[in-house]
Protein backbone atom coordinates (compact mmCIF):
# COMPACT_ATOMS: atom_id res chain seq x y z
CA UNK A 1 0.00 0.00 0.00
CA UNK A 2 1.37 3.19 -1.28
CA UNK A 3 2.15 6.12 1.64
CA UNK A 4 -0.08 9.03 1.38
CA UNK A 5 1.82 12.44 1.85
CA UNK A 6 -0.25 14.93 4.08
CA UNK A 7 -0.35 18.49 3.48
CA UNK A 8 -0.54 21.04 6.39
CA UNK A 9 0.32 24.76 6.80
CA UNK A 10 3.25 25.68 8.73
CA UNK A 11 3.30 26.16 12.21
CA UNK A 12 0.22 23.00 12.64
CA UNK A 13 0.85 21.61 15.99
CA UNK A 14 -1.96 18.92 15.81
CA UNK A 15 -4.10 18.92 19.06
CA UNK A 16 -3.01 17.60 22.46
CA UNK A 17 -4.97 14.59 23.51
CA UNK A 18 -5.43 15.58 27.30
CA UNK A 19 -7.02 18.72 25.96
CA UNK A 20 -9.99 16.63 24.98
CA UNK A 21 -12.66 14.61 26.73
CA UNK A 22 -11.86 11.34 27.48
CA UNK A 23 -12.86 8.52 29.56
CA UNK A 24 -16.32 7.32 31.42
CA UNK A 25 -17.71 7.28 34.50
CA UNK A 26 -19.26 4.29 35.96
CA UNK A 27 -22.27 5.57 39.22
CA UNK A 28 -22.40 2.27 40.08
CA UNK A 29 -25.16 2.73 43.07
CA UNK A 30 -28.55 2.19 44.06
CA UNK A 31 -29.86 5.55 43.73
CA UNK A 32 -31.90 5.34 46.53
CA UNK A 33 -33.03 8.38 47.99
CA UNK A 34 -30.76 10.03 45.75
CA UNK A 35 -30.89 13.41 45.69
CA UNK A 36 -29.65 16.74 44.12
CA UNK A 37 -27.43 17.24 46.64
CA UNK A 38 -25.46 13.82 45.84
CA UNK A 39 -25.66 14.74 41.99
CA UNK A 40 -24.47 17.86 41.86
CA UNK A 41 -21.04 17.02 42.78
CA UNK A 42 -20.71 14.31 41.08
CA UNK A 43 -21.62 16.40 37.89
CA UNK A 44 -19.35 18.69 38.48
CA UNK A 45 -16.68 16.34 38.90
CA UNK A 46 -17.33 15.32 35.35
CA UNK A 47 -17.20 18.44 33.91
CA UNK A 48 -14.00 19.40 35.82
CA UNK A 49 -12.06 16.33 34.47
CA UNK A 50 -13.61 16.94 31.54
CA UNK A 51 -14.81 12.91 30.98
CA UNK A 52 -16.57 11.98 27.78
CA UNK A 53 -19.58 10.30 29.26
CA UNK A 54 -20.95 9.45 32.46
CA UNK A 55 -23.18 6.00 32.85
CA UNK A 56 -25.27 5.81 35.72
CA UNK A 57 -25.59 1.86 36.19
CA UNK A 58 -28.98 1.35 39.10
CA UNK A 59 -28.72 -2.07 40.78
CA UNK A 60 -32.08 -4.34 40.87
CA UNK A 61 -33.26 -4.75 44.17
CA UNK A 62 -31.86 -8.41 44.49
CA UNK A 63 -28.16 -7.62 43.78
CA UNK A 64 -28.98 -5.11 46.72
CA UNK A 65 -30.55 -7.23 48.53
CA UNK A 66 -27.59 -9.56 48.44
CA UNK A 67 -24.81 -6.92 48.91
CA UNK A 68 -26.35 -5.35 51.92
CA UNK A 69 -29.34 -7.41 52.99
CA UNK A 70 -32.25 -4.71 53.07
CA UNK A 71 -34.98 -4.24 51.03
CA UNK A 72 -34.75 -1.23 48.20
CA UNK A 73 -37.45 0.62 46.44
CA UNK A 74 -38.36 -1.33 43.09
CA UNK A 75 -36.26 -0.50 40.27
CA UNK A 76 -38.27 1.29 37.92
CA UNK A 77 -39.21 3.73 40.13
CA UNK A 78 -35.51 4.38 41.12
CA UNK A 79 -34.87 5.12 37.55
CA UNK A 80 -37.35 7.43 37.07
CA UNK A 81 -36.46 9.40 39.80
CA UNK A 82 -32.62 8.93 38.52
CA UNK A 83 -33.92 10.43 34.67
CA UNK A 84 -36.33 12.98 36.36
CA UNK A 85 -33.23 14.24 38.79
CA UNK A 86 -30.96 14.64 35.56
CA UNK A 87 -33.31 16.13 33.21
CA UNK A 88 -33.76 19.01 36.00
CA UNK A 89 -29.88 19.25 36.43
CA UNK A 90 -29.09 19.49 32.84
CA UNK A 91 -25.48 18.45 32.93
CA UNK A 92 -22.85 19.27 30.43
CA UNK A 93 -21.45 16.15 30.65
CA UNK A 94 -22.84 13.09 27.90
CA UNK A 95 -24.73 10.70 30.08
CA UNK A 96 -26.44 8.08 30.06
CA UNK A 97 -28.93 5.73 32.26
CA UNK A 98 -27.74 1.79 31.88
CA UNK A 99 -30.58 -0.54 32.16
CA UNK A 100 -28.37 -4.08 32.17
CA UNK A 101 -29.76 -4.76 35.49
CA UNK A 102 -33.39 -4.07 34.83
CA UNK A 103 -33.29 -6.53 31.92
CA UNK A 104 -31.68 -9.16 33.48
CA UNK A 105 -34.28 -8.86 36.68
CA UNK A 106 -32.27 -10.95 39.35
CA UNK A 107 -28.80 -10.24 41.04
CA UNK A 108 -25.94 -8.91 39.18
CA UNK A 109 -22.25 -9.86 40.21
CA UNK A 110 -20.40 -6.52 39.73
CA UNK A 111 -17.64 -8.54 38.10
CA UNK A 112 -20.41 -9.12 35.13
CA UNK A 113 -21.79 -5.57 35.55
CA UNK A 114 -18.10 -4.17 35.31
CA UNK A 115 -17.47 -6.72 32.00
CA UNK A 116 -20.78 -5.69 30.30
CA UNK A 117 -19.82 -1.99 31.03
CA UNK A 118 -16.11 -2.62 29.78
CA UNK A 119 -17.24 -3.90 26.35
CA UNK A 120 -19.59 -1.23 26.22
CA UNK A 121 -18.29 1.77 26.71
CA UNK A 122 -14.18 3.44 25.55
CA UNK A 123 -11.55 3.61 28.39
CA UNK A 124 -10.16 4.93 30.55
CA UNK A 125 -12.62 3.41 33.22
CA UNK A 126 -13.44 5.51 36.55
CA UNK A 127 -16.14 3.83 39.07
CA UNK A 128 -17.89 6.23 41.19
CA UNK A 129 -19.26 4.67 44.76
CA UNK A 130 -20.19 5.77 47.95
CA UNK A 131 -18.18 5.04 50.78
CA UNK A 132 -19.86 2.09 51.76
CA UNK A 133 -20.32 0.34 48.11
CA UNK A 134 -16.38 0.78 47.87
CA UNK A 135 -16.22 -1.16 51.17
CA UNK A 136 -18.24 -3.87 49.91
CA UNK A 137 -16.39 -4.19 46.85
CA UNK A 138 -13.11 -4.33 48.21
CA UNK A 139 -14.51 -7.76 50.03
CA UNK A 140 -15.18 -9.52 46.93
CA UNK A 141 -12.82 -11.96 45.48
CA UNK A 142 -12.65 -10.91 42.06
CA UNK A 143 -12.55 -7.17 42.58
CA UNK A 144 -8.40 -7.45 43.04
CA UNK A 145 -8.26 -7.60 39.05
CA UNK A 146 -10.86 -4.89 38.59
CA UNK A 147 -9.45 -2.15 40.69
CA UNK A 148 -5.96 -2.88 38.26
CA UNK A 149 -8.58 -1.79 35.38
CA UNK A 150 -10.64 0.75 36.88
CA UNK A 151 -9.77 3.44 39.07
CA UNK A 152 -12.21 3.98 42.34
CA UNK A 153 -13.41 7.11 43.05
CA UNK A 154 -15.07 7.49 46.52
CA UNK A 155 -17.33 9.76 47.46
CA UNK A 156 -18.15 10.87 51.40
CA UNK A 157 -16.93 8.64 54.26
CA UNK A 158 -14.64 8.93 56.60
CA UNK A 159 -11.21 9.49 55.39
CA UNK A 160 -9.67 8.41 58.18
CA UNK A 161 -11.52 5.30 58.78
CA UNK A 162 -8.89 1.95 59.33
CA UNK A 163 -9.21 0.56 54.93
CA UNK A 164 -9.80 -2.48 54.41
CA UNK A 165 -6.50 -4.87 53.14
CA UNK A 166 -7.55 -4.49 49.56
CA UNK A 167 -8.10 -0.87 49.24
CA UNK A 168 -5.27 -0.09 51.48
CA UNK A 169 -2.82 -2.40 49.19
CA UNK A 170 -3.93 -0.38 46.17
CA UNK A 171 -4.34 2.98 47.74
CA UNK A 172 -2.47 4.47 44.16
CA UNK A 173 -5.97 3.25 42.20
CA UNK A 174 -8.81 5.02 44.32
CA UNK A 175 -9.18 8.59 45.78
CA UNK A 176 -11.72 10.20 47.65
CA UNK A 177 -13.48 12.88 45.85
Amino acid sequence: MPKQNLRVPFGYEPPKERDKERGTIWVYDSFEGYSMQELLPLLKLAEERQFAKLVFYPLHEETLRRMSKQAAEPYYRRVQALEALLEEADPLTDWTIERFEGKRKKYTPADTAFRFLEEKYSSPFFVYVTDDTARKLAGYEGFESWLTKVRLLVAGGDEQAPLPALLAKHAGRWEHV
